[in-house]
């Protein structure tokens, strides 16, 4: 179809149009992405698949948790009958864990009595079954703790959800409020008094500091939350190293009670699991919480900024008002006269009992008696010192309600007969007394922690219980002194809070009315100037005018979009660029693909295309068959640079994992461009379907035709796609990297490549062995890189002859002669059987590295270690022999003679 395009709309084109060309020609090139600097390759463990799974409120244990005795166990915790499932499996749990505990005591205790009434009973074998016991119910013990510490966890997470969905309730209230607010107005008939103006500002300034404090619980929440995944990472290692441990010793046959204890040691790991996920989770509820928190102070404040605004229209302070008030503060002012002379009589007093004290610790010459008295004084002293400084206090404070009384009569003044004051006198002045206020409160709230601390101190003091009466009296006079001058301090610092409060609700009062009067009349002559030209017509084409009003405001749309794309795009590089440089030597996540793809590769003709359409849209100088074009094209663009930024993610994410992998393992590089390629059709194909789909095109039959054509040619090459995804399938599970000396079947060799179809071994005997990576990934695989240390076992045989006092030297020889050779470890050394020829002696040991040379020499520094032991000892070595014994039978000679 043919849009036809209206003179108006084509002048508009290239008006808009020629700033962006601009623009593109200016643009500066986006900076290659710096390859990301490698990380330890770790291998996950096939069991625990869920390590890696997005943060939810689900369990996404390893095992179940029915191995730990709380079968059931809820995977989430969003309803109150799942926490009250989770509480009474855990309770049920902790109840069968006492009840072991008990009946392992009673065990324990009825053994002992048993092993005490047995005199044949081995001391050894008894310490042994002993130390089990212990162990035993030591590990019960600590599941039971792990257990009713799940217990407090699954609590708070419990009241952490009702404190989330109240403060989400709280929140909408606040923005329905607000709302209100905005459209309605307060719930209020003007005129308004001044004194909800200040109520008002005096709520803004505390929620503001609300907010403040909100930001340090976030951070707070934060740090707990990053300790918690800590935990839990080190609790899934131990759980692990637990299970590979009872594995083995099933394996090696150990004895029972080992078994036992490594069983217990493994429940005790899944439980600690089990609770730091717990802890995890909750430490994410908390954040959530915290960041509620703040929300509900932000949406707090912007009530308080809506109301204040709203009372500013229409706020008045009448003579009867004012008159209240100063009759307030008159009240306030003769009460705190006569605290200043029941104050000044105290002061008397305390001077007199001080004299006092003091002559009694003159005249004391008991030592007892001394102490008491020297506190006696300091009591008097700090009566005295109490006195004045509360009239100190009050004497300020009096102060302060004088300066509020001359405030409030020239607020009423500003009010009324703004004309008979000077205006930026009276701006500055009040600028200079609200930061003297400031800095006399900090003073002031400087003194009231000192004396806090030094009331903490004596309340300290108070607590020992080895303090006689008189002391006692003493100390607690002393608090008392500390605590009046503490009262009559805080009531001071209300008062200058009140100055405080007062002085700043004036400023923008006398900023306003300064404003008024300066700029009013000009504005209002400015304001129909600029009327009648946004009005006025422009151009004039086909007896279609164009406004100076559309114009500008498409002109004004263009540059903003432009605008703000280029600042996102500035944004997303600058961010890059500062991950670049704090994670160079880690893998910086996700969020690097989506600014990597935002920063390079935007399309500007997609920006132009988008900038182009919101212009027309907003400014109406298109019609709507106009904007339906532009809109399809903006969604062609956008499809487009969708795959663009998909491409680029996916490219960023390929080289930078190829890069990292192929330092430790250069066969990656084929496999991952591999894969790109077959991610790069895949989002294409994607992008086509997908723009098909939106434009309502028949689909169907195209799906068809490729997956007709994806078997064809799956059939085609299938041995060749075989090889492709064996190889792939070396890379993502890296059974062998280039350079380990592997066993594939009857080839042993060193792996040199491994390629998209074939992986080439360099055999021991020096030809290059080609397999195709199909054949090699079915055949069985030996990784000897991977063989940590060598397990030897070897027989020696002497002689029947030999003594049994030199059969019962031999193991320890034997032993004595492994350990005097570096990296062994001794393992066994046995009498085995009796040979046919020799008495057999079988040992065990370990090297403790891979090396095949390295076991060679140490075997030989054996043997020659036993050869020169046993030449020294007079052993000798057994070897075949046979023993012919003849015997010679009776003479037959006489019998022959008798007979003839």
């Amino acid at each position: 179809m043919i849009y036809a395009l209206s003179p108006r709309v084509l002048l508009a084109c290239l008006v808009l149009l020629l700033p962006g060309m601009l623009q593109a020609q200016t643009q500066s090139a986006p900076e290659p992405l710096a390859d990301a600097a490698p990380e330890a390759d770790s291998t996950p463990d096939p069991s625990d698949h869920n390590q890696d799974a997005p943060d939810s409120d689900r369990l996404d244990a390893a095992f179940d948790p029915a191995l730990v005795g709380l079968s059931e166990f809820p995977s989430s915790l969003a309803a109150p009958d799942t926490v009250r499932k989770a509480l009474d499996l855990i309770d049920a749990r902790i109840t069968e864990k006492t009840a072991a505990i008990e009946a392992a005591t009673a065990e324990a205790m009825a053994d002992t009595s048993a092993d005490a009434a047995d005199p044949d009973m081995d001391a050894d074998a008894l310490a042994l079954q002993q130390a089990a016991r212990e162990t035993r119910l030591s590990a019960l013990e600590r599941q039971r703790q792990r257990l009713q510490e799940l217990r407090r966890v699954v609590q708070r997470r419990a009241g952490l959800a009702e404190r989330l969905i109240e403060a989400e309730r709280e929140l909408a209230d606040r923005q329905a409020r607000l709302a209100a607010i905005q459209t309605e107005g307060i719930a209020l008939e003007p005129p308004f008094p001044v004194s909800l103006l200040d109520q008002a500002r005096a709520e803004l300034t505390l929620n503001q500091s609300l907010a403040a404090v909100a930001e340090t619980r976030i951070a707070t929440a934060e740090q707990r939350l990053a300790d918690a995944e800590n935990a839990l990472t080190t609790a899934v290692r131990e759980r692990r190293a637990a299970r590979d441990r009872l594995i083995q010793a099933e394996t090696e046959n150990v004895q029972p009670l080992e078994r036992e204890a490594l069983s217990d040691a493994l429940e005790e790991a899944r439980l600690n699991e089990i609770l730091s996920r717990q802890q995890r989770m909750a430490a994410e509820q908390a954040c959530e919480a915290a960041r509620l928190e703040q929300r509900l102070a932000e949406s707090a404040q912007a009530v308080l900024v809506q109301r204040i605004e709203a009372l500013q229209t229409r706020v008045e302070l009448p003579r009867e008002a004012l008159q209240a008030r100063l009759e307030e503060l008159d009240g306030a002012r003769d009460r705190m006269r006569a605290q200043i002379e029941t104050l000044q009589q105290r002061g008397d007093q305390a001077e007199a009992d001080l004299y006092r004290a003091r002559r009694r610790l003159a005249a004391s010459d008991r030592t007892a008696d001394q102490t008491a008295l020297e506190e006696w004084v300091l009591a008097r002293q700090a009566e005295q010192s109490a006195a004045r400084t509360s009239l100190d206090s009050l004497n300020a404070a009096l102060a302060n309600l004088e300066q509020r009384r001359r405030l409030w009569e020239q607020r009423y003044q500003l009010m009324h007969d703004a004309e008979q004051l000077d205006l930026a006198e009276l701006l500055r002045q009040n600028i200079l007394d609200t930061a003297t206020a400031i800095r006399e409160k900090e003073a002031i709230e400087s003194r009231l922690n000192s004396l806090r601390s030094i009331q903490l101190a004596q309340e300290r003091r108070l607590l020992e219980a080895d303090l006689s009466t008189s002391l006692r009296e003493a100390l607690e006079t002393r608090s008392a002194a500390h605590e009046l001058a503490e009262r009559h301090g805080r009531e001071l610092l209300q008062t200058q809070d009140s100055l405080i409060a007062l002085l700043q609700g004036m400023r923008p009062q006398i900023e306003a009315v300064i404003e008024e009067q300066n700029w009013s009349l000009q504005w209002l002559q400015a304001q129909e100037t600029l009327s009648e030209w946004w009005e006025a017509e422009w151009l004039v084409i086909d007896d279609q005018s164009i406004r100076m009003r559309e114009l500008i405001t498409a002109l004004a749309m263009f540059l903003v979009v432009l605008l703000i794309v280029s600042l996102i795009r500035l944004g997303a590089r600058r961010a890059l660029n500062r991950r670049k440089v704090q994670h160079s030597t880690t893998d910086v996540g996700d969020l690097r693909l989506v600014l990597s793809a935002v920063a390079g590769n935007t399309s500007q003709l997609f920006v132009l295309i988008a900038a182009f359409y919101v212009a027309m849209r907003v400014s109406g100088l298109a019609g709507p068959t106009v904007v339906a074009w532009l809109w399809n094209l903006l969604i062609v663009a956008f499809y487009i640079q969708l795959g663009l930024w998909a491409n680029a993610a996916m490219a960023d994410y390929f080289i930078r994992k190829r890069t990292r992998k192929e330092r430790r393992d250069p066969s990656t590089v084929t496999g991952y461009g591999v894969m790109l390629v077959f991610f790069r059709v895949g989002i294409w194909l994607t992008v086509l379907v997908s723009l098909m789909a939106y434009f309502q095109y028949p689909i169907a039959g195209l799906l068809g035709a490729l997956g007709v054509g994806s078997v064809a040619v799956g059939f085609a090459l299938n041995s060749i796609l075989s090889d492709v995804f064996s190889s792939m399938a070396i890379v993502l599970d890296k059974p062998f990297r280039v350079g380990d000396f592997v066993k594939a079947g009857d080839t042993v060799g060193v792996i040199e490549y491994t390629g998209i179809k074939t992986t080439r071994i360099r055999s021991l005997s020096g030809e290059q062995v080609v397999l195709s990576n199909s054949d090699l990934l079915s055949s069985r695989i030996h990784n000897f890189k991977q063989f940590r240390e060598r397990r030897i076992v070897f027989r020696i045989g002497v002689v029947y002859q030999t003594p049994r006092a030199l059969l019962e030297q031999i193991p320890h020889m034997l032993r004595e002669a492994i350990e005097a050779q570096p990296q062994t470890r001794f393992d066994r050394a046995h009498f085995a059987e009796y040979g046919d020829f020799a008495l057999l002696f079988e040992t065990v040991y370990y090297v403790l590295s891979p090396d095949y040379g390295l076991y060679m020499d140490i075997q030989q520094g054996i043997n020659l270690d036993l050869h020169q032991r046993f030449e020294e000892a007079g052993i000798s070595f057994a070897y075949p022999t046979q023993e012919l014994i003849l015997r010679r039978g009776p003479p037959i000679a006489p019998a022959l003679g008798a007979a003839g």
